[in-house]
């Protein structure tokens, strides 16, 4: 009794501390969730501005804002956006009024909470950069694991204050007799009838036991004991795809498209990532080239033919990708720029000679193409996808050549990544 309230103590110090410790875990676990919740959502709001801003022009398109009103509805924890280019003059902003930026003297200034958000800038083409600003802890991140601490603590204190009332109750009713010392608890004297069901009995040996005892027979064991009885009114079914949710069968199913041979686009980044990794690991080159046909789309006759021969022109046919609704990305490794520009112009060729008169296709509707390459370069996939996309872009505008090869500068390039 005397390490009673020691123990008590102890115990209820190691539970507030518990209860302290637990909403700062989940409030840590919330901002790292969110961190990573706001980069991944900053990829995809890049890769669509790469995808639709292939021009300066561009940004104050119809399509960029559709494609920014989009994310802007769809992405809970984007605060602003904004786009700029070389001087600093923005371009395109949303919301076109924010507390979190201002336009200062010496260009836009951002104006955001410490701790609760996070900035993130990316290149685009043609000097463009791109700022969002993203919540990585809200205020009901914050709000629920103190509430719950806080009545977590309450209940705690509630339950040690009635255990207090209990014990001065149970004190205050317990019975004393008086001795010459002082006051001692009364024990009760044992019942009669009690205290003859522990007699020992005489006709029992101790070391034969009692013989007027048997021991007890086991029941017998059903046949069909441990099988389940089936419940009346069920009966065994099969799952068919109407027993689905709505579009839960949507999107790419397996690797490759049925149709053209080709991989979904959602796959072409991860695996673009994994081959840049893989070709800077053993100082190889790794080129990326995009063509379109226009004129068609997907699903045609023609552009199933045109993507089946550009995927089979090439030796790596699991590296040939879908892109858009009438392109096709190859990633080239180990091949130079040079060389993927060769092997290009020999493709452009074939496709010509193969789908003429096939189809009701011709080459005058045109077959574009831009490549790029890693050029010894340390670059992630969605710069490559950008700078072939520019190289697309300006192969259109040029009306003399089909194909166009953006060539980096591999010197230049980390001079730009030295300057501060």
């Amino acid at each position: 009794m005397k390490r009673g309230p020691l123990l008590i103590s102890l115990c209820s110090f190691v539970v507030v501390v518990a209860i302290v410790a637990w909403p700062v875990l989940r409030i840590a676990h919330e901002l790292g969730a969110g961190s990573e919740a706001a980069r991944a959502a900053f990829g995809d709001l890049r890769r669509t501005a790469l995808n639709v801003v292939s021009r300066p022009d561009a940004v104050t398109g119809e399509a960029w804002k559709a494609a920014a009103k989009a994310a802007w509805l769809k992405q809970d924890r984007l605060l602003a956006l904004v786009i700029r280019n070389t001087r600093g003059e923005v371009l395109y902003a949303l919301p076109g009024s924010s507390p979190y930026y201002r336009q200062a003297a010496d260009g836009l200034t951002f104006e955001q909470p410490e701790g609760s958000t996070t900035r993130f800038t990316g290149a685009l083409i043609a000097g463009l950069s791109i700022d969002a600003l993203f919540v990585t802890l809200s205020q009901e991140s914050l709000f629920y694991p103190i509430r719950d601490a806080a009545l977590a603590l309450c209940a705690m204190l509630a339950l040690l204050l009635a255990a207090l009332i209990v014990a001065i109750n149970t004190r205050k009713s317990m019975p004393v007799a008086v001795s010459d010392t002082g006051f001692v608890p009364s024990i009760p004297e044992p019942d009669p009838e009690e205290a003859s069901l522990y007699a020992e009995d005489p006709q029992v040996h101790p070391e034969q036991g009692n013989p007027r005892s048997e021991p007890a027979q086991p029941l017998p064991k059903s046949d069909d004991e441990g099988m389940e009885e089936p419940i009346p009114g069920m009966t065994a079914g099969v799952m068919t795809p109407s027993d689905l949710p709505t579009g839960s069968l949507d999107g790419p199913r397996g690797l490759y498209d049925a149709e053209t041979g080709l991989g979904w686009e959602a796959y072409l980044r991860e695996r673009l990532g994994a081959e840049l990794r893989r070709s800077a690991s053993f100082e190889q080159d790794l080129s990326l080239m995009i063509t379109v046909l226009e004129g068609v789309h997907r699903g045609d006759e023609a552009f199933n033919l045109y993507a089946q021969t550009v995927r089979d022109f090439f030796s790596f046919k699991d590296m040939a990708f879908m892109f858009g609704d009438n392109g096709v990305a190859l990633i080239l490794p180990n091949m130079d720029v040079d060389h993927a520009l060769r092997m290009s112009e020999e493709l452009l060729k074939k496709l010509s000679m193969l789908l003429h008169g096939k189809t009701k296709w011709t080459l005058d509707q045109g077959v574009f193409m831009g490549l790029t390459s890693r050029a010894g370069r340390l670059v992630d996939g969605d710069r490559l996808v950008g700078e072939a996309m520019a190289a697309l872009s300006k192969a259109r505008e040029d009306s003399g050549s089909r194909i166009m090869a953006f060539r980096p500068d591999p010197e230049k390039f980390r001079a730009y990544l030295a300057c501060p």
